[in-house]
């Protein structure tokens, strides 16, 4: 296992497309290898057995030890990853942060708190959204799941495939632990002589985790804002008349004012500088699939109808699971500011229109 050190990154970085900036490719830490992005700050390039084939790490460095920031899903590559790089940097692991409740950024936290004997921390929201979606549901009536994708317009059959296949989703997450140490949108963690200020979010997840370090211009972003895709904004069976984006476009807002020479730690891709231009991209991105709903839906249509109108290619799987999730997201918004009418089909199944 090597440790690179890159000082700070802005020495790699090279310019997109006139605003946006990030990292050549070259600087880019081979998976499983730590690298110094600022003093005290490394980042891990962990491997993910998804489409999306990677997470980024980050782990803290303070006098007492380390704090590590996200952990990879549960698996036993990503353990003997840990094991590694905490053997490289020789000092304990006093803590675990965990950004938000997904399998790749706290699938592993259970495991580490427990292997180092550290604590968690979290978000209310987060911890308690991972601590129910990943607990066993055996015998819980799923009639709720059936009715979300019966209303997005699948045949019962199709349904049912969903509904049934959780085991590889929730087998990612180690058992969480039963005492956690809460986040609070302002409090300040002070780490390595930075103060970092907790920043929360809605949009991606219930209470998504941020930190901000003024002084430094740093910004661990997790999922929120991410450099080159769009982190998934979707509407799921447990909460499904949701309004998502609408907290998403808040978060948006906020992280715009940020100075945009802030150095960007996102969880996937690569760092970058430009956070108020990626803010605007973003909001725009999700502008145009509203437009594209609104024009498409001048005769009633199901949410699954929408689908070839959001994304170009073929949709099967879990593509179509987190798209459906998405394009109710972006349905549940027009729906609410007046823009669509939502009726109940014969078939169970939502029609969504739009007001003349």
């Amino acid at each position: 296992m090597q440790r690179r050190s890159n000082g700070i990154v802005h020495a790699l970085l090279i310019r997109k497309e006139g605003l946006m900036i990030t990292p050549s490719t070259h600087s880019v830490p081979p998976s499983g290898e730590l690298c110094e992005v600022a003093s005290g700050i490394y980042w891990l390039r962990m491997p993910l057995p998804f489409a999306l084939d990677h997470i980024n790490l980050y782990i803290l460095e303070d006098e007492q030890g380390l704090y590590l920031l996200d952990t990879g899903v549960q698996s036993s590559q990503s353990k003997s990853v840990w094991r590694q790089c905490l053997a490289t940097l020789q000092k304990p692991v006093i803590g675990v942060i965990a950004t938000h409740m997904h399998p790749d950024h706290c699938g592993l936290a259970g495991w580490l708190c427990s292997e180092y004997n550290v604590p968690l921390w979290m978000s209310a929201l987060e911890y308690y959204a991972a601590s129910t979606t990943f607990a066993p549901t055996t015998g819980a009536d799923t009639s709720v799941e059936m009715n979300y994708f019966i209303q997005a317009g699948l045949t019962a059959d199709h349904a049912q495939q969903y509904v049934n296949d959780r085991t590889s989703y929730t087998q990612a997450v180690a058992p969480l632990p039963l005492a956690y140490r809460r986040l609070v949108k302002g409090n300040v963690l002070s780490i390595g002589g930075r103060d970092w200020q907790v920043l929360t979010f809605g949009g991606h997840s219930p209470e998504h985790v941020c930190l901000y370090c003024a002084e430094g211009k740093l910004l661990i972003g997790g999922d929120q804002v991410l450099p080159y895709i769009s982190p998934n904004i979707g509407v799921y069976s447990r909460e499904p008349e949701a309004n998502p984006l609408a907290d998403y476009f808040a978060s948006l807002d906020t992280l715009a004012k940020l100075p945009d020479d802030t150095l960007v730690l996102p969880s996937h891709n690569v760092p970058y500088v430009g956070l108020n231009f990626r803010c605007n991209e973003l909001r725009e991105h999700h502008n145009t699939m509203l437009v594209r709903l609104e024009q498409f839906c001048q005769s009633p249509v199901s949410l699954l109808a929408c689908m070839p109108q959001l994304y170009e290619r073929k949709l099967t799987g879990q593509l179509l699971f987190f798209a459906l999730a998405e394009g109710l997201a972006h349905l549940n918004y027009l729906h609410y500011n007046g823009t669509l009418s939502r009726q109940k089909n014969t078939d169970g199944s939502y029609r969504y229109q739009t007001i003349a």
